[in-house]
């Protein structure tokens, strides 16, 4: 991205892309080709691993990573190619039990889901395709197996998979029904017991307290990764299994029962690997139970809403929603027919007024005659200036959305500067949109005017100036918001509406959530922050442990 000063990767500059840097695009091409390739790799590890321990075979790490490279050597193309749909079909069982993350960009985002979920014509051919995949799924699970351990050809594994599951549907679906159970329940109930030690340790003298927190951390990290780990090997084993039965049939070998070899080596090398795991989650825990890992994120009320107490982006609603003092609250405007600015999120007026018109198709005066319905509550349209004045009579910060369409003027950015760029500067707001131009035109023109780059897709770090990014909350990781700090930029999450999420978001460490749900919001960071007892920050700790992620991963250091 450097080399080619390309600053981001999304689906709104794929155009400019192909037509001005067309190198980059085969560049991306290649690290894709290179990503599946470690994919494999990572698969062909896990499998000859424990196809090596079911057989008694030399187990040792650089014997198994030699045969799975040798694995990944032997696939022919046009196998490496069945892989890009491959991995995606098996993603509704391999994001449980084979887990991958590289595989864990490809998400659907919420905002997506939402809008499935609400229309009722989306959300009937969204459930037929989830069982059609879920099906096929299923009858495809022992292609890996079987181009991993025999050597079989892409287009031949897929058939002979379809036929071994043949017969053997419903078995399958229950042992890994059974298996993700038996995960969700013994995972929850440690949490569950370790939660209730620890809310009697709390009553004790605060160094009793804080010992047991730290062990009992320690413990809870430990027994959800072995869990989860045991089930994993289960879920291959019974993979490998069939598989024998496969091989028995296909060669005069007889079947191979199972028996895992050890040495004292091999288990002095495990009990040290966990020991020095249990000193670098401890010492983790102690830096975590202190409070030192983490900061409070500021509160964005979405569209100036909360829970639907009014209709998006109307003054009523701002002013009831200023009350409850959101740091700030994010709204949008479009330029009008006459070249003002109206506060609206949709590109057509339809859902909220019933009037089939777009922003810019209508003068500013002709708009905000309009009366918005939402929520069962009805407010008139506002201008731009109106709602900025009430904004600040409200004292209430505002960060304004800058949509963009094909239709604005050419001056459309030097307008907005001109009447609000030092008003906006005066009240402390900031300015996020989805075009780039917008962000490199306001860095440019009014450097001192906080600006936030929408991203709805956390591809890869972009290369920008820009003070923050607001980042759709499905495909943000880590990593993402580590590289920001690190660059001296925020991060802001959007639209995290469940407190699941929010609880993630938070151990994210990212510096502003926007949220439809404000109060929940609140509530979620008062409990977190404000009640730190050492059973609470054991509850939430749990909640991330439940992802089956490690908890370094998800809190940066």
């Amino acid at each position: 991205m450097v080399i080619n000063r390309v600053p981001y990767v999304s689906y709104n500059n794929l155009g400019w892309l192909i037509t001005k840097r067309p190198l980059a695009l085969v560049e991306l091409a290649v690290i894709g080709i290179i990503i599946l390739a470690l994919v494999f790799f990572q698969f062909a590890f896990l499998i000859n691993g424990v196809d090596r321990i079911l057989h008694g075979n030399d187990h040792r790490i650089i014997e198994i990573v030699k045969e799975s490279l040798y694995s990944l050597a032997h696939i022919r193309f046009s196998g490496f190619i069945l892989f890009i749909p491959y991995f995606v079909v098996i993603l509704p069982f391999s994001d449980f039990y084979l887990s991958s993350p590289l595989l864990a960009k490809i998400q659907i985002p919420a905002f997506i889901l939402q809008t499935i979920y609400s229309n009722i014509y989306y959300l009937v051919p969204v459930i037929i395709l989830a069982i059609i995949v879920s099906y096929l799924a299923l009858r495809f699970i022992q292609v890996l197996p079987l181009v991993i351990l025999h050597n079989v050809h892409g287009i031949a594994a897929v058939k002979i998979s379809w036929r071994m599951t043949k017969s053997h549907l419903w078995s399958y679906l229950w042992r890994l029904g059974f298996l993700g159970l038996a995960t969700f329940i013994s995972t929850g109930l440690i949490s569950i017991i370790l939660y209730l030690i620890q809310s009697q340790l709390d009553k004790s003298s605060h160094v009793v307290a804080f010992t047991g927190a730290v062990i009992n951390m320690g413990l809870m990290s430990l027994f959800v990764r072995l869990i989860s780990a045991a089930m994993l090997v289960i879920f291959v084993l019974f993979l490998l299994l069939a598989n024998d039965k496969y091989e028995t049939i296909h060669s005069n070998e007889p079947q191979v029962s199972l028996h895992a070899s050890s040495s004292k080596i091999g288990r002095r090398s495990a009990i040290a690997l966990i020991l020095v795991f249990l000193f670098g989650q401890i010492s983790f825990n102690v830096y975590y139970l202190r409070g030192a890992t983490l900061d409070k994120p500021i509160t964005i009320s979405h569209r100036g809403v909360d829970d639907g107490n009014g209709v998006q982006n109307t003054i009523p609603a701002l002013d009831k929603t200023s009350k409850e003092k959101p740091d700030y609250v994010e709204m949008d405007i479009h330029e009008t027919k006459d070249h003002q600015f109206v506060v609206m999120h949709d590109e057509n007026l339809k859902h909220l007024t019933g009037v089939n018109k777009s922003p810019y198709q209508l003068t500013l005066k002709q708009i905000t005659k309009l009366t918005a319905s939402e929520n069962g509550y009805h407010a008139h349209v506002a201008s731009f200036s109106d709602y900025l004045s009430a904004a600040e009579k409200d004292h209430q910060k505002l960060l304004v959305e800058i949509k963009v369409t094909k239709h604005d003027s050419k001056n459309m950015l030097s307008l907005f500067k001109e009447r609000y760029g030092k008003r906006l500067m005066k009240d402390h707001d900031m300015v996020h949109s989805l075009s780039f131009p917008v962000i490199k035109g306001l860095k440019k023109s009014t450097p001192k005017l906080p600006v936030s780059f929408i991203l709805p897709y956390n591809l890869t770090f972009p290369q920008t100036d820009a003070d923050a990014y607001t980042v759709e909350e499905t495909t943000l990781d880590s990593s993402f918001v580590s590289q920001a700090h690190y660059n001296h930029q925020k991060v802001f999450a959007w639209t995290v509406d469940s407190n699941d999420d929010m609880t993630r978001m938070i151990f994210l460490n990212v510096d502003g959530i926007i949220t439809d749900n404000l109060k929940e919001l609140k509530e979620n960071i008062n409990s977190t922050f404000n009640d730190p007892t050492y059973a609470n920050r054991l509850l939430i700790y749990s909640d991330e442990l439940d992802n089956l992620t490690s908890y370094t991963e998800t809190v940066p250091n």
